[in-house]
């Protein structure tokens, strides 16, 4: 992958002029606690297709990671709450999902290992016992306990938390039981996918690569991932249908004569994908309008509804990036990384044995596997580029962008429909 060896080159002899340019992001942008990246590197470009405020999955982190991330998330409570002692997580809702609650297990024991105390409460407005066990993947169990608000503090019985630590990324409505307490609250909870966009946050992103890539004096398109967005989409209308495909085949077109000027003999392809939204739901990828056209009952019935049932009505269309990663040989993988206060804690591999290089990893079938820094025993062709400047460049390029799109949701008002 000639394009990575250049890059992390370019960033070696760019460091000084890098290093200056992302501290002044990070001093300006409203960077979030932490986030996860999904990244999709090809034979010709790297860029994110995914970046989560909220972001589940720290049980797929190795040891390392996780006691990496233990020191980010001290050094940040540290110098931001420096009176915090006892942490509250918030968790999704009404999930039995176990590996769900093993990544809760483990986000709890990577807190408790640099000395904070640590509990699980969670917010509804279903009527809850006062105290609840989930079972995690692993066999552990997960106390949690029903949390509520009272003079403007969430408390659970024998706790009132210093800082609510939110792992639910509230895809439907913003909860008010979280709003205008006195504790703080990270991240705050107006950033959740009812107010995100994935069209705005990849506008800040291509923008933020556009200035990196002069710094770097490298081709922009090489980190970048072109995205536009389609708003009051039915696809059981045909003439919404055909509205997608329309926009389908110019960006197709687009992307051929980007191909041909950087002589790139893959076919482009793209993906449709919610607006809103994650857990890789409403995603379908295709070749031509024709495919828009001709979508099936079941692909008409996958971009229905997101997370949470909610329906799909705006998308972005999306380049399709395919995956040279590949673990034990053939099986389609992608790194994901996870980043606390801005800087890369570690990262795993997503993979699918059902699903081809071209198609969204992030779906059923899927399976993780651990990495460490450097790991010669990586099963994969491609372990130099696990450790590579470039990944975690981009990384953070997308967590910067968050903290823009985050700072344009509370400038707007945050919160647009609220539950108890």
């Amino acid at each position: 992958m000639n394009h990575i060896r250049d890059l992390n080159q370019k960033i070696a002899e760019n460091k000084d002029k890098l290093d200056l340019w992302i501290n002044n992001q990070i001093d300006t942008a409203f960077i979030p606690l932490y986030t996860s990246v999904d990244l999709r590197i090809s034979d010709h470009k790297i860029a994110p297709v995914d970046t989560n405020v909220f972001p589940a999955g720290f049980n797929n982190l190795s040891e390392i990671f996780r006691d990496r991330a233990s020191n980010l998330f001290k050094n940040y409570f540290q110098r931001e709450f420096p009176s915090t002692k006892n942490i509250l997580i918030i968790p999704e809702l009404h999930t039995r999902n176990t590996f769900y609650w093993e990544n809760i297990s483990v986000l709890k024991s990577i807190l408790e290992n640099v000395g904070y105390l640590v509990n699980v409460g969670i917010i509804s407005e279903d009527d809850l016992p006062e105290e609840m066990e989930f079972e995690a993947a692993s066999g552990n169990k997960v106390k949690a306990y029903r949390a509520l608000k009272k003079d403007s503090r969430v408390t659970i019985p024998g706790q009132d938390p210093d800082l609510l630590l939110i792992n639910n990324d509230f895809s439907e409505r913003c909860p008010k039981t979280l709003r205008d307490i006195t504790q703080p609250v990270e991240p705050p909870v107006e950033i959740g996918w009812h107010t995100r966009k994935k069209s705005i946050h990849f506008e800040f992103y291509n923008k933020l690569a556009a200035e990196v890539a002069e710094i770097l004096g490298v081709d922009p398109w090489v980190i970048s991932i072109d995205t536009i967005d389609d708003d009051g989409v039915d696809f059981d209308n045909r003439e919404d249908r055909e509205k997608v495909a329309l926009q389908v085949d110019s960006m197709i077109s687009r992307l051929k004569k980007e191909y041909q000027q950087r002589g790139v003999e893959d076919d482009p392809y793209l993906f449709i994908k919610s607006n809103s939204g994650t857990y890789g739901m409403a995603v379908v990828n295709v070749s031509s309008g024709d495919d828009v056209r001709g979508f099936n009952s079941d692909k008409r019935k996958r971009m229905r509804v997101s997370k949470g049932g909610s329906a799909v009505r705006d998308v972005v269309i999306q380049e399709g990036i395919p995956t040279s990663f590949k673990y034990e040989n053939d099986i389609s993988a992608e790194p994901v990384f996870y980043l606390v206060d801005s800087q890369v804690a570690g990262g795993f591999l997503r993979l699918n044995k059902s699903r081809s290089d071209m198609e969204n990893l992030n779906s059923r079938g899927m399976e993780f596997a651990h990495i460490d820094p450097c790991d010669e025993t990586a099963h994969t062709d491609n372990v130099e580029i696990l450790c590579s400047p470039a990944l975690e460049l981009v990384s953070r390029l997308a967590t910067i962008a968050a903290g823009y799109e985050i700072e344009k949701i509370l400038d707007e008002g945050g919160c647009k429909e609220e539950v108890a």
